[in-house]
């Protein structure tokens, strides 16, 4: 008999757990902690569809933006629970207690990604800020393309808030979209009359999309930019005058590093007006209040994995200018 019953318990288990990973069940609706038969299995750690909104010594707590059901991982992407977010939390809490999550500490480096990207399109940052500058570095997840920047922002703040006294200094590092979830963020301190935490110090936002993006409004009724965009790409085109009322520009020290063409002779994207890097424009990544600017020949895709641009955001985030003092470029 115990022959027969094993294997499909063995299944069922299975079952489970990928019902789980496929996010199918309906979420709960209680307050109170609700968690589902979970079994330890790997996972992608966000891709397109999750969104982190807790964020401690490397396990993130993370929310499905389809299903809303919510989700405990730990730094190798490996699940350990699921279900609403008091669930998820009391099991992150737990491991925090009993000291096998250690909380953050020090000096903390938020990074960002872009639109249609998730994590691991930053790690390369998220290693050489971690490695020559000491920092800790939170290498945030969001559903890019599934939330609205509203939403984004929302969940940055969660973010913020959960971090702990141990964490002395805050900064920033965006690509693309991710400066202007940042801007909303601090956009929703300006509105809401809350004192900025003063932790935060300095930010370096790249190939940031300050201005909107022609591009999206160019192919605003293309399927395929739709699909792929989401409901955020859609923002930085075609929703562009109703987002940007909310966007604040940072009273902290910023730079911004984009990508564009150094000589008239340089190929650039004919849509475009001026210097790009094939994506933003150059004047699309300005912003007033800048306290230092660089421009070099790179592609929007791959700007943040580029050697000269590691360098300079760290010595931005240490020093205050991008290159060096003397050869500083307010906006």
């Amino acid at each position: 008999m115990n022959r027969i019953l094993l294997p499909i318990s063995i299944l069922f288990a299975l079952l489970l757990a990928a019902a789980g990973n496929s996010q199918t069940t309906n979420p709960p609706t209680s307050d109170a902690p609700v968690g589902f038969l979970n079994l330890r299995t790997p996972t992608l750690g966000g891709t397109q569809f999750w969104s982190d909104v807790r964020y401690v010594g490397g396990w993130r707590v993370q929310r499905n933006a389809n299903t809303k059901l919510y989700r405990l991982i730990n730094e190798n992407d490996v699940r350990f629970a699921w279900g609403n977010l008091a669930h998820c939390d009391r099991e992150l809490d737990v491991r925090i207690e009993n000291g096998t999550v250690k909380r953050d500490t020090g000096r903390v480096v938020v990074v960002l990604h872009g639109l249609d990207r998730a994590h691991d399109s930053m790690e390369t940052m998220a290693d050489y800020l971690r490695q020559h500058g000491g920092y800790t570095v939170i290498n945030l997840q969001y559903a890019s393309s599934c939330e609205t920047v509203d939403v984004h922002a929302a969940d940055l703040r969660q973010i913020i808030e959960g971090l702990g006294k141990q964490v002395t200094e805050v900064n920033f590092v965006g690509h693309s979209l991710g400066n202007i979830v940042v801007r909303h963020y601090l956009g929703d301190d300006v509105r809401t009359q809350c004192d900025r935490d003063p932790r935060i110090n300095r930010m370096v936002m790249l190939a940031p999309p300050n201005h909107g993006s022609k591009m999206a409004r160019l192919l605003k009724h293309s399927l395929l930019f739709n699909s792929i965009a989401g409901k955020s790409g859609a923002q930085l085109g075609a929703g562009w005058e109703a987002l940007e009322p909310n966007l604040a520009t940072p009273d902290f020290e910023f730079a911004i590093i984009a990508g564009g063409q150094l000589t008239d002779n340089d190929l650039n994207n004919f849509a475009l007006r001026g210097p790009d890097d094939f994506t933003v424009s150059l004047e699309e990544a300005r912003l007033a209040g800048a306290h230092d600017i660089l421009v070099r020949p790179f592609l929007h895709t791959t700007i943040m994995l580029q050697p000269e641009v590691l360098e300079s955001t760290l010595r931005f985030l240490q020093n205050g200018y991008l290159v060096s003092a003397a050869s500083r470029r307010s906006q």
